[in-house]
């Protein structure tokens, strides 16, 4: 996993804030980590795919990256291309990731 602190792509992307509401999205990216005020967290870069909006996606949770492991296993150990539908069960800030696959 590489790292990218100031990169010019890091500076004019966002965070995507998930919550109840699905959001169809796709992953552009391989796996990078940044530093965050908790310390290293692994992000991907995502397109939201009903718009030219591009953001990156935390991937440390568990509830995520257990239902992210299939679709790359599956994606030849890739994570770019992946493409699915994301919401939380709540808009609880600990809530947990609801994923489907396209």
């Amino acid at each position: 996993m590489e790292r990218r602190k100031n990169s010019a792509i890091m500076e004019k992307l966002k965070p995507l804030k998930i919550g109840a509401s699905a959001v169809h999205l796709e992953i552009i990216s391989e796996p990078y980590i940044i530093m965050t005020i908790r310390g290293y967290a692994p992000v991907v870069n995502v397109k939201v795919t009903d718009s030219s909006e591009q953001n990156y996606l935390f991937i440390g949770s568990r509830t995520l990256s257990v239902s992210l492991e299939p679709l790359v296993k599956a994606n030849g150990g890739k994570f770019s291309g992946l493409k699915f539908k994301l919401r939380k069960e709540s808009d609880d800030r600990m809530a947990s990731y609801i994923l489907e696959s396209n």
